[in-house]
């Protein structure tokens, strides 16, 4: 094999194999160290003069025109310089904190004048590089379609000097002072810190417009409606987890079809990205899911289309996301690797409930699984803002989402950095006076947990709109977060303790799931077909529903997991319930083909937290 710099005139050298017989000293004795490409300062892109680096008898050119190799011919005669992409920068070369899985930091412009950043793995280098080319070309650098230039474009990536050095990280969100996205790193710390994507799933950051017009547009719309600007609140709250020292918490806003739902999770969506690319499904894999929340650390995961996931799959997730760690994984060099931690705010809607899907799972939620995922239904939108009709204003603040987001997000991520030192000790103050102010006298331990996470979105809205990203008035957040307060309390059945929560929301959940086919309608004519007949039901003259459970169901089905007595003294509690003429829980009813029957009646009270 020839030395290296010693192939035909024009020619490239297989690199890989100069690098086994000779080492990276061989490399560097190809390297003008003299024109070094400047990594630090202004840009290379705008440098008068082309970046050079001498390889093979030749030397690679980088200029405004793009990434040539010029080679030499028979006599060392010059050669036409051979273009291998658009301009593309080796800006500094990666390692992340054990020292390992070293890269390369790569720098572009698109087509359409947007700067790329990608944290280039070595290893990805050390096969054809097609899927190097492939990452490169999908965010749009121009590259040559001949095989030659295509290979040296390879060689370019591994010999090109970078002297910088960079911090990179699997996971998004804080590192230090510092908080990564996939583009940028806010806030300076020793070395600048990059993301260096490993996962199957791409990060859906994007940005569109700017942060004014966000706030003009999607914000200005989002005002005067408690579950818009709690959703929009929530988005800014997920970076100031790790200030608080918070577990995953998530919301998950419940309602009818078109009720609002995808619309509110789009414009929450916005903060951070395209709406239409942001929010995720429910129905990813578990092993996904888990790569989904690394991919959200320390911000806030989005997740759609609970209706169309399996029950078992969802709660699989539900307990995954509240837990705030996957399991443990092989690496590759097939040692167990230690569970990826997130922390973040996640944000789901469905028609139906959690506990709902877990009753259809053939289980109900654990101790404090609840708790970490409190429901708030969704209703109608309070303020029109001048439109027509609710569906006009829908369509308003979808438009406006879809074309105004990311940027404020950034805005947001350079103002709580730059702060960060001060915030910590802000948002934990305002957070306790949220609670002070918003906690029902009587309530337990777990209430207090929930109320303190409403207290977290509040200040979250509270400071976004001091920092001029919002346009509300002061105390709009806190309004809207406290109205949506009041919407769970009702919801969850008082101030009682979480045990008693449950028995409500399981309650709550068989209704739901059986109310149409194994209760049998009072108001309608006999011979009605009722497999496994639990009850009946009756519609008051205001059109509510009413059930009348039968004893031995409610105890065996109804009540399943936890002592009758205990369920139907929450029911009472909560209001539920309604008693007898004489007090006792059960009424007395005549019913068609039984006669007459004691049995418990769950009464209207029930979805007034809807």
């Amino acid at each position: 094999m020839p030395a290296f710099g010693a192939c035909r005139p024009g020619e490239a050298a297989d690199f890989n194999d100069l690098m086994r017989a000779q080492g990276p000293e061989a490399v560097r004795r190809c390297i003008d160290a003299a024109e070094p490409p400047t990594v630090n300062g202004s840009p290379a892109h705008e440098a008068a003069n082309p970046l050079r680096c001498h390889y093979n008898g030749g030397h690679f050119e980088v200029s405004d025109e793009g990434v040539a190799y010029v080679g030499t011919g028979g006599g060392g005669k010059r050669l036409p310089p051979l273009w291998m992409c658009s301009r593309l920068e080796v800006a500094a070369m990666t390692r992340d904190a054990e020292g390992g899985e070293w890269g390369r930091l790569l720098r572009w412009r698109d087509m359409d004048g947007a700067i790329h950043q990608w944290a280039m793995p070595m290893d990805l280098l050390q096969s054809d590089g097609v899927l190097i080319r492939r990452e490169l070309a999908r965010l749009g650098l121009s590259i040559s379609p001949g095989r030659k230039a295509r290979d040296l474009l390879s060689i370019y990536l591994q010999v090109w000097p970078a002297e910088t050095r960079a911090r990179c990280v699997d996971r998004l969100g804080w590192h230090g002072v510092a908080y990564v996205t996939p583009a940028q790193s806010f806030g300076e710390g020793e070395e600048t810190v990059v993301f260096q994507n490993r996962h199957a799933r791409e990060p859906a950051f994007s940005v569109s417009g700017t942060a004014q017009s966000w706030r003009d547009s999607v914000a200005a719309l989002a005002a005067g409606n408690s579950r818009l600007v709690f959703a929009l609140c929530m988005a800014f709250a997920g970076p100031l987890v790790a200030l608080v020292g918070v577990d995953a918490i998530g919301f998950h806003l419940r309602g009818k079809h078109s009720s609002g739902k995808s619309t509110i999770m789009k414009a929450a969506a916005s903060v951070w990205g395209n709406p239409g690319a942001y929010p995720r499904s429910w129905g990813a894999a578990a092993n996904e899911l888990e790569v989904l929340a690394a991919l959200h650390h320390d911000g806030l995961l989005i997740l759609d289309g609970i209706s169309q996931a399996d029950p078992k799959d969802v709660v699989k997730a539900a307990y995954l996301l509240a837990n705030g760690q996957g399991k443990a994984q092989g690496s590759r060099a097939g040692m167990s690797s230690p569970p990826t931690p997130w922390r973040l705010l996640f944000l789901s809607g469905g028609e139906g409930s959690i506990s709902e899907l877990m009753a259809q799972a053939g289980g109900r939620a654990a101790a404090g699984q609840e708790i970490r995922l409190a429901e708030l239904g969704v209703g109608a939108f309070e303020e029109v803002h001048g439109r027509c009709s609710p569906a006009e204003f829908v369509q308003a603040v979808k438009d406006a989402s879809g074309l105004h987001y990311g940027a404020v997000g950034n805005q947001w991520l350079q103002q709580i950095v730059a702060d960060r030192s001060e915030l910590e000790g802000m948002v934990a103050e305002g957070i306790g006076r949220f609670v002070e102010t918003a906690l029902p006298t009587g309530a337990d331990g777990s209430i207090r947990r929930v109320v303190q996470r409403f207290g977290l979105v509040a200040v979250a809205g509270e400071l976004a709109t001091r920092y001029g990203l919002t346009g509300w008035q002061e105390g709009e957040a806190s309004r809207a977060v406290c109205k949506c307060l009041a919407s769970w309390l009702e919801g969850f059945g008082g101030t009682g303790t979480h045990e008693e929560y449950a028995m409500l929301t399981q309650v709550r959940a068989f209704i739901e799931q059986h109310g149409s086919g194994r209760f049998e309608n009072m108001g309608v004519a006999a011979n009605q077909r009722i497999q496994n007949r639990v009850g009946f039901k009756r519609t008051n003259m205001d059109g509510t529903l009413e059930y009348l459970v039968l004893p031995k169901s409610f105890k065996r089905e109804v009540c399943v997991g936890f002592d009758a007595r205990a369920v139907t003294a929450a029911l009472a509690k909560a209001g539920w319930l309604e008693r007898g003429k004489d007090g006792k829980p059960q009424q007395l009813h005549r019913l068609p083909g039984l006669g007459p029957q004691r049995c418990y009646v769950l009464g209207r009270r029930m979805w007034t937290g809807e």
